[in-house]
């Protein structure tokens, strides 16, 4: 595998990040508005927003780099067979956009050879973007960001984006967790992991997850000083969940998994 420049790689995360703005000012049109909503084959929700804001990135990404390929959550896989593949969630939090919360994010990540070495999560309404890329450090509105360093899970901050979900899927650690933790928040989707980057929550976890929702979140939190596996513990960029802090409290709650 060739290794890219860190020069290459900035490039790419500087494109990345430009794009996810654009693509918030075009999500953001549809904030809080009147729109139909719809449920796609899997039950979950859809919205013109999220149409919209995926054409726009993926056109962007096209036009930039027409040799990579571009996974996207609405459209699925266009372009051409390349070890470089972007992977896109256009509105990450579909359900919290719908709702008015302004906690939905823009979710790009380059994968090589379907290993994520640029991540990007935008937050539009709040105007936060982390950033980061391999071996490049992880950035915060321009400036590099760390994890913090809490010791003890319970006086952990702990984000959950769906505790129900949780609850259904791993009900016994669900309970191991709630009763361990200093503090459970939700309504977070990828805003959490932002949060764990930037040092103002401890963890954030998954029970499920796509390629969309994860491919950006290695990079950032590893690139943070954190740690990041799936929920058997193994380090899995593409995997279909997640647990991602800083590596104390991710230990501890591995441990109760």
């Amino acid at each position: 595998m060739n290794r890219q420049s860190q020069a290459e790689l900035a490039a790419y995360a500087a494109a990345a990040v430009a794009i996810a703005r654009e693509a918030g000012e075009k999500s953001k049109q549809y904030f809080r508005s009147d729109f139909t909503v719809e449920l796609k084959s899997d039950n979950t929700p859809v919205t013109v927003a999220d149409r919209e804001t995926e054409a726009l990135i993926r056109n962007r990404l096209r036009s930039q780099f027409p040799d990579h390929a571009v996974l996207g959550e609405e459209a699925g896989l266009d372009g051409p067979d390349s070890a470089f593949r972007w992977i896109i969630d256009p509105i990450d939090g579909t359900k919290s956009f719908i709702h008015g919360i302004p906690l939905y994010t823009e979710l790009i990540a380059l994968t090589y050879h379907d290993l994520p070495i640029v991540g990007v999560i935008h937050n539009p309404v709040l105007e936060e973007t982390v950033w980061a890329w391999q071996e490049g450090g992880c950035y915060y509105n321009g400036a590099l960001t760390r994890v913090r360093d809490t010791h003890d899970l319970g006086e952990a901050w702990v984000q959950m984006p769906d505790p129900a979900e949780l609850a259904r899927r791993r009900p016994e650690f669900c309970a191991r967790l709630l009763g361990s933790v200093g503090a459970a928040r939700t309504w977070a989707d990828a805003h959490g992991y932002l949060l764990v980057a930037t040092g103002r929550a401890d963890a954030c976890l998954d029970p499920i997850f796509s390629p969309w929702d994860v491919a950006p979140m290695y990079p950032i939190i590893e690139e943070a000083g954190g740690r990041a596996t799936d929920f058997s513990g193994t380090r899995q960029p593409l995997g279909d969940s997640l647990i991602a802090g800083t590596p104390r409290i991710q230990e501890q709650i591995l441990a109760l998994v």
